[in-house]
């Protein structure tokens, strides 16, 4: 089959790449130009294992074009652009319409964009000559093309039962468990899954203030509650916070959504507070002073991408400077608008403080004797990731609810 993608990010090129693997022609469509000539010279514009290696192996099933109009001939047409939150927390469905409002033939459209409850209903209604079906990604940055070919499931939003069942056929293929539903409800799934897995690390971030406090180590709470198969282990890990291009802005769209409709998502309005606090919480370990070093070891918001949208280090970064702290970054392949190290051991140099922001395995797998050169060992770690907790030597070490404070449990008389 032909497909034609609008939109060449982490979603829309992920989904080429894999539609190119299984053997379909692609035709993918980058506004950005200088995206675009990286595309065509066959390096993706960002970091993403796998992805290079497809574009040149598969050159010859995909073609790129700056121009919608290339892909009137496509049998399917995947919307892939961004929407992005608006100042009010709300989804700007802008790039979407943009792409609808340029259209000149019918189309059956598949939307992976994130879009709130409702959207593939009201596009059925505002643009009948073509069909829409919406199959919401679940990918996760620095594993993209592999959930993308062996997702834990599909799920496909549409009323049109012929177009469902195609796609049904289509995605039937990678052998996953598949929902075929309404578009609101696959909508729903989507939000509400990001909006589950973030709640689960903001509970998870509250219940480390209590650990710190009482004397408990938030890691081995986490793994106990992850032996239950109820719970699962994933996601459970204190820190400093989500971040990234999805859970921030889908929470608020979330949120948003629900006051449209006069409902008050009152957990996750609270996870979604908890995580805006939690910046604060781990500032609160540190007892800086103006001209102080601080050397923060991980720029990117999780590990295995170079993406800072919404990373927790350059919130952390903003509230050092603006306490006169000097600051200085070090991640291996991001970077960002403050001082940044070549490496590890440049940041550390005659630094105050350490802050381990980003679980990347070069960085929390240093030994204690690559602290030497600090003017002060000491290391906070954001993501309680540290491999030498137990024997941290000479280095100072504070991490997120790991009983570093006296219990505060009351003695018998």
């Amino acid at each position: 089959m032909k497909f034609g993608i609008i939109g060449l990010g982490y979603v829309g090129l992920a989904t080429l790449c894999g539609l190119a693997k299984a053997g379909h022609h692609v035709i993918g469509v980058e506004a950005d130009e200088e995206k675009l000539r990286l595309l065509m010279s066959g390096h993706p514009p960002f970091h993403e294992p796998g992805m290079a290696e497809v574009l040149q192996e598969h050159a010859d099933q995909i073609t790129l074009t700056s121009r919608i109009a290339d892909t009137e001939q496509v049998d399917y047409l995947i919307l892939a652009v961004g929407t992005p939150s608006k100042s009010d927390g709300s989804c700007d469905l802008s790039y979407i319409e943009a792409v609808l409002s340029e259209l000149n033939t019918k189309h059956k459209i598949v939307i992976r964009s994130s879009v709130p409850p409702g959207t593939t209903d009201l596009l059925n209604i505002m643009y009948p000559s073509h069909t829409f079906a919406i199959v919401p990604e679940f990918l996760q940055e620095g594993r993209a093309l592999a959930d993308v070919m062996k997702p834990h499931r599909v799920v496909i939003g549409c009323e049109n039962l012929e177009v469902a069942e195609e796609l049904a056929g289509i995605y039937g293929r990678l052998g996953v468990p598949l929902i075929c539903t309404t578009p609101i409800n696959a909508e729903l799934i989507k939000y509400a899954s990001n909006a589950f897995l973030a709640t689960k690390i903001s509970f998870m971030n509250d219940l480390s203030r209590l650990a710190d406090q009482a004397g408990a180590d938030i890691s081995t709470i986490a793994d106990g509650m992850g032996l239950d198969p109820r719970i699962g282990r994933s996601f459970l890990n204190a820190g400093i916070g989500y971040g990234g291009s999805c859970f921030p802005k889908d929470m608020n769209a979330l949120l948003h959504v629900a006051s449209e409709n006069e409902i008050d998502l009152r957990v996750i309005r609270a996870a979604a507070k908890v995580n805006e606090t939690q910046i604060e919480y781990v500032l609160s370990k540190l007892n800086v002073e103006p001209n102080m070093r601080v050397a923060i070891l991980g720029l990117a918001f999780k590990p295995g991408t170079d993406d800072m949208r919404d990373a927790p280090s350059i919130l952390l970064a903003h509230h050092m400077v603006a306490r006169n702290v000097d600051v200085i970054g070090y991640d291996p392949i991001a970077t960002w608008d403050y001082p940044q190290a070549t490496t590890v051991e440049e940041a550390l140099k005659g630094a105050d403080y350490a802050i381990l922001v980003t679980e990347w395995d070069e960085i929390v797998n240093l030994a204690p004797d690559a602290f030497s050169g600090m003017r002060q060992r000491r290391l906070i770690d954001a993501r309680n990731a540290w491999k030498f907790v137990r024997d941290p030597g000479a280095v100072s070490y504070e991490g997120i609810g790991r009983m570093q404070r006296p219990s505060n449990t009351p003695t018998s008389n």
